[in-house]
């Protein structure tokens, strides 16, 4: 019989027993120095606590998050201590503070904790390669970190009263006395009408139980930015075997894609031909259906079609060197679809005439020009033998780019604008619930006088932020009362 032998911890043991390493194995700063371990962030956990108290407890949310992800970003650097590699970490974290600046929506603050944790990242490794596992790893160990590293400080606290050293000896030396003046100051205040009034007064006004909680749970959200900026070895990826995994084919090969080009081809032609007909030639429709019902039926699903007319194009590329004449049969393909982009484009802008703007409408308009720009880029890597990463690359690129750049667009006033100049078409219910960013283009219009659109509220500095504050100076200019011009051929 012969003897069974373990010849390694499989990838996936040695990726997540993290929480096995013992704190004598933690490895050595990049500047040399021993990782200093969680007791050193305690400062900068305390400072940030109290600022997060000053600027949410009470208050919305505004440009205070900006400012505290700032303060955040320079306790980082100054625990980091070290200026190299900096630069790169810091100008993204003040671009994506700015759209927090503009105003606070789902959108800005998810680039400003995604933009955040990338240049954390970024800055405690001090470098790009290996960036997106620093960042996988970062956000595996979030949720439990504090936990984790507050259960292995007690248990170090724990081991060295047990080992008699020097906080053994403090303990010992104080723990009576404290315990004993708590006791004794507590039955003295008791008895003290004036100190126990003026505790009264102190914690109704300052210590609420809300409070504590906010402070606790700010903690814990705060402590492992900062772990992981004084330990940089938490952020270090683990040695394993990196074995290559095969995706399935899927049935795909050079004569199905080849069977499916020609296939999808002759579809789409005739869904091209059909838009040329109705859309750019003007023929009429059928009895019963206007042009608007035709481009609502098809402005969705065609873009749907388009993002699977991408895949496919993905799936098709290893083969196009398998067959002759695969490659034009793809760049027809990726045509069609790009012209068939351009009518749902078409088809939305009827419907929009019709009907009047939405959040939806406007959206959908912003997707569908993204599509085309990717497919287009997709039939650039054909062309050129681009690899898929590329492509991928350039995508997110793209679609993060005009993420970004629609955070400083005050959708609700661009549609409460456009919908107002036709009012035989809008709907005024939907404009009149579009929120306090349409105050000014509500109040400027005279048949919205019913509308009771309530303007931006700004009750602190903490809640400001920069298209609140437009809004309100533009209600201002608009409700100001004109002033009495002196004619002047009086004498």
């Amino acid at each position: 019989m012969g003897q069974f032998v373990v010849r390694g911890v499989p990838a996936s043991v040695v990726q997540d027993s993290w929480w096995l390493d013992s704190p004598g194995d933690r490895p050595e700063r990049e500047d040399g120095g021993i990782a200093k371990g969680p007791w050193s962030a305690g400062g900068g956990l305390a400072l940030l606590v109290a600022l997060a108290d000053v600027l949410f407890l009470d208050y919305l949310p505004g440009v205070s998050l900006a400012v505290f992800a700032l303060a955040v970003g320079a306790v980082v650097c100054v625990q980091l201590g070290r200026v190299r590699g900096m630069v790169g970490p810091v100008v993204l974290l003040g671009l994506s503070v700015l759209p927090v600046v503009e105003y606070v929506q789902v959108l800005s603050v998810a680039f400003l904790l995604g933009g955040s944790v990338v240049a954390l990242c970024w800055a405690v490794l001090g470098r790009c390669e290996d960036l997106g596992r620093a960042i996988r790893r970062f956000l595996g160990l979030f949720p439990i970190l504090g936990l984790w590293q507050a259960r292995q400080m007690a248990r170090e606290a724990r081991n060295t009263l047990r080992a008699g050293g020097a906080g053994a000896q403090v303990w010992q030396s104080w723990a009576f006395p404290v315990g004993g003046g708590l006791l004794l100051g507590g039955l003295l205040i008791s008895a003290n009408p004036v100190l126990s009034d003026g505790l009264e007064r102190f914690f109704d006004a300052g210590i609420r139980v809300e409070r504590v909680l906010f402070w606790l749970g700010a903690a814990l959200l705060i402590w492992p930015i900062l772990a992981v900026a004084v330990e940089t070895g938490l952020l270090a990826p683990k040695a394993g075997p990196n074995r290559p995994r095969r995706m399935p084919g899927l049935g795909i090969n050079a004569a199905s894609v080849a069977n499916a080009l020609i296939l999808f081809n002759l579809l789409m032609a005739v869904q091209t031909a059909m838009d040329a007909v109705y859309l750019w030639g003007g023929a009429a429709l059928p009895d019963g259906m206007s042009y608007a019902q035709y481009a609502h039926r098809g402005a969705y699903p065609l873009v749907a079609t388009a993002l699977l007319a991408g895949a496919f194009a993905l799936a098709a590329r290893p083969f196009l060197h398998e067959r002759r004449g695969l490659r034009p049969l793809v760049l027809l393909w990726l045509g069609q679809n790009v012209a068939l982009v351009i009518s749902s484009l078409l088809r939305l802008s009827l419907y929009v005439e019709a009907y009047g703007f939405t959040y939806l409408r406007v959206h959908a308009g912003i997707w569908m020009g993204i599509v085309a720009v990717g497919l287009c880029l997709t039939a650039w890597q054909i062309l050129c033998e681009r690899p898929n990463r590329w492509l991928l690359l350039r995508c997110a690129v793209l679609g993060v780019a005009v993420l970004y750049a629609c955070c400083f667009v005050n959708f609700a006033a661009l549609i409460a604008r456009e919908n107002l100049r036709q009012t035989e078409r809008y709907d005024a219910y939907y404009v009149c619930l579009l929120g306090p960013m349409a105050a000014a283009e509500l109040a400027a219009a005279p048949h919205m006088a019913g509308c009771e659109a309530q303007p931006p509220r700004i009750g602190n500095w903490r809640e400001w932020g920069f298209r609140a504050d437009r809004v309100i100076r533009s209600l201002a200019v608009a409700t100001e009362p004109e002033s009495p011009h002196e004619d002047p051929r009086r004498g």
